[in-house]
């Protein structure tokens, strides 16, 4: 602190000093151009940035008179001067990364005409000197963290047009000043905490074209006197908690185009006059509680695209006269209590893109022109009562991506034309009436990722073609009526993750299972299966839940079953099984369940390893040749040579290979190791004796942005520091200060880079995309500085220390992670900036040892995620050779597969989250043996009061809210732990996840809240 004060005050000196210097230079130039500077550095000064765009803000070291009339601050970032004078008109710092506050030196840039400071992080409360800005059209102050009131004096802005401050932190009721504004075309005040009720003196801006209210705490009813904003084209003010309906005088609003009240608890009937709004383009009223019909007037609005009435309590018939609506787009009616038939007209309209009905109680046909039109991408009318066919047109110009149809009546046999659908990615037509046999080609669609026929009459033969998807990843088959044996291909599909079939008269033998690698669940039973189970089960890598009961299965149980290293769940009973129980079973952690009831099994149950003492005897039942302690029923000394011989296909093979290799490996390795500590000996015995440096070369410092020091200023300093911030799997990371002061975090790579060209410049790639990531929540990479020997990566430098410290360290207690705001907040950053490398990078950057102690936290608790020693950057599908990460962070299926994706990051995340939430770590012997935090928390949530037991004490005792907002995050944290990767969500939906579990309460002192852009539970929350 007293470094960054010194610094401060050397640099007013120096300003001042300029200022000074510039005054004297000549008495005919006017003070206001060195105030204009004096401003733009004062600016500087006060503000930090993580961007190198905005360092170019540099005066010359000397000034002349030739620079009042061509200003050197013209040319800088983001300042734009007038034509025929040198004085600022306008000043954009937008998206910059910015944080810090205003300074009241601002109100020097007199000329100033617009201003925009949006996208950054400024805090703390608005700064008032803006409003001495007299010339001001433009001011724009969205997507910042400004906190308290909105000050007075926005009536100073006499000219002003534009203001947009959505997303911020302020409080309080809607400042009433804004009526004032006589020239305000556009008012955005939305995504902040204001309250109250909405101003009726706002219904006076005769101007005003844009107004933006929603995602606040608002209540009250909405004045009508808003209907007097006779030009307005935009409004917007849903996501709030109004009381009463919309106001009657609306319809007066002739010239409005977008209408948003949607989310606003909304009572009471649509305006029957509504269709008097004829330039009405898109009206959106979902979510409320608006009761009545849908008034027939709506028909009148023929320049309406997008109408969404979803989720309210509407009750009739759809009026037959939208069929006017030639431009309409999207029709939303869902989750309402709409009855009787579709008008078969809708089938007409010319634009129809997406109908969206489910949820009702409708009932008669589809429109069977539905899709004509050429133009239709999306369907849902599920949960109704509609009968009859499946229009045969639906994807009449293939670009239909999503049909939803179940838990309808429909009838009929299912249109081929659906097999040619090549946009069709979803869909669902389960629980209907539909018959005949499923046409050939669905495994042929290219996009094709989710497919649901079950319950329904489909019989014949099932399509082989399912076997040749490319992206098919859920198929579900069951409570049909083939009668047919299933395709011999069936598991070759690359990408099928989830197989049922269940209750659907299937015969004939299960087919080989080799091909099955990507499938996570298998469900065959109450078939007619018959034959012996494949021993090739061993393809199946992934499987989790495996159901093949109710059946006529014969045979052994195939000991391959036994080796898949995740199976949570088998259920093999009600079959004509013979054998015992393989007793490699007792020693696979994995199983929650296991089912081998009412066969023919014989000899006796494990009774050791991890499973099977903990069962219910009602899984062993049945099988009269069964014993041990779980039936209660001993078993003989001989028991299993009288009952049987395990059978072990081709198991001897394997295990003398793998012996073989294991001593091959073995040998290699102590033959490397020999090796390498003989080079390593030499090399140290002759640096430390004079020569060894020769072959070192120079050193090379590659910056990724602009750096006020060398690489020799780096060696310099690691040579006198010793202060060890910390080890890490890939390297040490040194406190470095460097000449000009500025403190750097130095990462001294493990290892040499010597031996491979290739590989070293691949290594120094992947660091140049790394050092070209800018965002807030990622560690900058300023730079790389490396010889041929050594390599040492150098980073802005976090002087809060890493998350695991703060969480698990000796003064938890002292620190504001006990409280939760902070520790939200840091999950909050966490998750912006993975979900920056998963969906904003590109390649996609996969980060593979997420954890608490690679989460640095800056001097204002701001998340950055660091560490990117084993960072992969992801181009194509692959797998690694290794297994990276840490333990108690890998995903379950990484250690098996070694495959590359974001959704190893998701998992990683998710036991972060748990750490956040409980306060342990990730291992602990409380745990129990080979179990990790995932596991500890599954087992928790399972008991009556679990929950509270898994929330640290530390922070859930403050308040109630607080133990709520800790369990919507201990939710969202076992969805991204999920075993299944394909139930995990990605991470931007995670974000949006945290974002609607912001905590409601404000941070103390001059900390900021966490605020999301659209508040989705708007009621007011008392401090805790």
């Amino acid at each position: 602190m007293k470094t960054a004060s010194s610094f401060l005050f050397l640099i007013s000196a120096v300003l001042l000093i300029i200022i000074s210097f510039l005054l004297s230079a000549t008495s005919s130039t006017p003070t206001v151009l060195p105030l204009q500077l004096l401003s733009l550095l004062s600016i500087k000064s006060s503000i930090k940035d993580s961007s190198s765009s905005f360092l170019d803000w540099d005066p010359k070291p000397t000034f002349s008179k030739a620079d009042f009339h061509d200003p050197i601050w013209c040319s800088w970032s983001g300042v734009r001067c007038d034509q025929n004078s040198p004085e600022i008109t306008s000043l954009d710092l937008s998206r910059r990364n910015l944080t810090g506050f205003i300074p009241s030196e601002i109100k020097y840039l007199t000329s100033l005409v617009y201003l925009n400071l949006s996208g950054n992080s400024f805090l703390g409360p608005f700064p008032t000197a803006i409003f001495e800005l007299s010339q001001l059209t433009t001011l724009d102050i969205s997507h910042n963290i400004f906190t308290s009131t909105f000050p007075p004096g926005i009536s100073k802005l006499k000219f002003l047009n534009v203001f947009d401050a959505y997303s911020n932190n302020f409080t309080g009721p809607l400042p009433p000043e804004f009526a004032h504004l006589r020239f305000l075309e556009w008012l955005n005040l939305g995504g902040s905490y204001f309250n109250g009720s909405i101003p009726a003196s706002y219904g006076g801006l005769s101007r005003l074209k844009y107004l933006h209210l929603a995602g606040n705490a608002l209540d009250g009813q909405i004045p009508g006197q808003l209907a007097y904003l006779t030009k307005l084209e935009r409004m917007e003010i849903g996501y709030n908690t109004f009381s009463g309906g919309i106001p009657a005088e609306f319809p007066l609003l002739l010239n409005l185009k977008y209408l948003d009240i949607a989310g606003a608890n909304l009572a009471g009937t649509l305006p029957q006059d509504i269709g008097n709004m004829t330039k009405l383009q898109n009206l959106l009223l979902f979510k409320n509680r608006i009761t009545g019909e849908i008034p027939e007037s709506l028909g009148k609005l023929e320049a309406l695209e997008e109408l969404d009435l979803s989720e309210n309590q509407l009750t009739g018939t759809i009026p037959s006269d939208l069929y006017n609506l030639k431009e309409l787009r999207e029709l939303s009616l869902m989750a309402n209590d709409l009855s009787g038939e579709i008008p078969q007209a809708l089938g007409d309209l010319p634009n129809l893109a997406s109908l969206r009905l489910w949820n009702n109680l409708l009932t008669g046909p589809l429109p069977q022109n539905l899709g004509s039109n050429e133009k239709l991408l999306q369907v849902d009318v599920s949960s109704n009562q509609l009968s009859g066919p499946i229009p045969p047109n639906l994807c009449h110009g293939n670009k239909l991506y999503k049909l939803i149809l179940f838990s309808n009546k429909l009838g009929h046999e299912l249109p081929a034309s659906l097999t040619n659908c090549t946009s069709l990615v979803r869909l669902r037509i389960q629980n209907n009436f539909l018959n005949g046999s499923i046409p050939h080609g669905f495994g042929m669609l290219e996009n094709l990722t989710f497919a649901d026929f079950s319950n329904n009459n489909f019989s014949g033969e099932i399509p082989a073609d399912f076997g040749n998807a490319v992206k098919l990843q859920y198929l579900n088959i069951s409570q049909n009526a083939f009668g047919t044996s299933l395709p011999e291909n069936i598991w070759n599909s690359t990408s099928l993750q989830i197989f049922s079939a269940s209750s659907s008269r299937i015969i004939g033998s299960i087919p080989d299972f080799v091909g099955c690698r990507s499938i996570y669940e298998i469900e065959l039973q109450d078939n007619n299966l018959n034959g012996s189970i494949p021993w090739t089960f061993g393809h199946c890598e992934k499987l989790l839940t495996l159901n093949l009961s109710r059946n006529s299965l014969t045979g052994i149980i195939p000991w391959e079953i036994s080796t898949l290293p995740s199976i949570t769940a088998i259920d093999l009973s009600r079959n004509f099984l013979t054998g015992t129980i393989p007793s490699n079973f007792q020693n696979c952690s994995t199983i929650e369940s296991f089912d081998v009831s009412y066969n023919q099994l014989t000899g006796p149950i494990p009774s050791t390893g991890t499973i099977f003492p903990g069962l219910h005897s009602s899984s062993f039942i049945g099988n009269d040749g069964l014993c041990g302690e779980i039936l209660a029923k001993p078993c003989a000394v001989d028991a299993l040579s009288d009952g049987g011989i395990e059978v072990r296909q081709q198991q001897p093979r394997r295990t003398t290979g793998a012996i073989v290799w294991i001593m091959a490996a073995a040998f290699g390795i102590g033959l490397f190791v020999l090796v390498a500590g003989t080079r390593c000996f030499q090399t140290h015995y002759s640096r430390r004796f004079g020569g060894g440096d020769e072959e070192t070369g120079p050193w090379k410092l590659t910056a990724f942005q602009r750096l006020n020091f060398t690489a020799e200023d780096v060696l310099e300093c690691m040579s006198m520091t010793d202060k060890i911030l910390g080890m890490g799997s890939t390297g040490t990371v040194y406190k470095a200060e460097m000449p000009g002061g500025e403190i750097i975090a130095v990462k001294k790579l493990w290892g040499k880079y010597k031996e491979n060209i290739r590989r070293r410049r691949g290594v120094l790639a992947e660091v140049e995309v790394l050092g070209n990531v800018r965002h807030r929540n990622i560690v900058r990479l300023l730079g790389c500085c490396s010889n041929k020997e050594c390599t040492m990566l150098l980073y802005e430098y976090m002087p809060n220390g890493n998350l695991d410290d703060l969480l698990h360290g000796k003064n938890k207690g002292e620190n504001l992670v006990a409280d939760w705001i902070t520790r939200y907040k840091i999950a909050l950053g966490v998750a912006q900036g993975i979900c920056y490398l998963h969906h904003d990078c590109d390649p996609v950057i996969v980060h593979r040892d997420l954890k608490p102690s690679n989460i640095l936290l800056d001097g204002e608790m701001e998340a950055r995620v660091a560490d990117f020693g084993v960072a992969k950057l992801i181009q194509t599908d692959e797998s690694m050779s290794v297994i990276a990460g840490s333990y108690g962070y890998i995903a379950p299926e990484y250690g098996y597969t070694l495959q590359v994706d974001e959704k190893s990051d998701i998992y990683s995340f998710g036991v972060v989250l748990m750490e956040i939430v409980s306060g342990k770590r990730s291992v602990d012997s409380e745990f129990g043996e080979g179990n990790s935090i995932v596991d500890w928390v599954r087992s928790k949530i399972k008991v009556k009061d679990g929950v509270n037991q898994v929330l640290d004490n530390d922070v859930s005792a403050s308040c109630a809210s607080v133990r709520e907002e800790m369990i919507q995050m201990l939710r969202i944290s076992l969805l991204c732990t999920s075993r299944n990767p394909a139930d995990r969500p990605s991470m931007r939906d995670v974000v949006l996840m945290l974002q609607q579990a912001k905590p409601k309460r404000k941070f103390p002192g001059n900390l900021v809240t966490v605020e999301a852009d659209v508040l989705l539970d708007h009621k007011i929350v008392a401090e805790c």
